[in-house]
């Protein structure tokens, strides 16, 4: 049930993430998109659209679920899924020891869960 639920809000996360995330600063080429799409084709992947599906509505409810968050749990999941840093650089930012693994895991999953108490609501 745990993993369950970890992975909702993990993809609920990464679907706020993809609506508040600002556009790149580097552009693909068309002449890139295309190859990539040619690729992706002879490779017999099929379009989903997923990646470009944003739910507006439920990013907004993850946004004003943030402003409840303490900061760092606000912080953490904002490094980890707007700016997409690697946790070593999560860890120095929050002041975390970085090493074992487990202390940045542990603190990603409770800035989640406290996050899914204030979904609740």
């Amino acid at each position: 049930m745990t993993e369950r639920r970890t992975h909702d809000i993990g993809a609920r996360l990464e679907n706020w993430a993809r609506a508040y995330r600002t556009q790149r600063q580097i552009e693909v080429s068309p002449t890139g998109k295309f190859c990539d799409q040619l690729q992706r084709e002879a490779e017999g992947e099929k379009p989903t659209g997923e990646r470009r599906k944003v739910d507006q509505t439920d990013a907004e409810a993850i946004e004003r679920a943030m402003r409840d968050l303490s900061w760092r749990d606000r912080k953490m999941l904002t490094l980890c899924y707007i700016e997409q840093k690697r946790p070593e650089a999560v860890c120095r930012v929050l002041g975390l020891a970085h090493r074992p693994a487990t202390v940045f895991v542990n603190a990603f999953r409770r800035a989640q869960d406290n996050l899914e108490q204030f979904l609740a609501f």
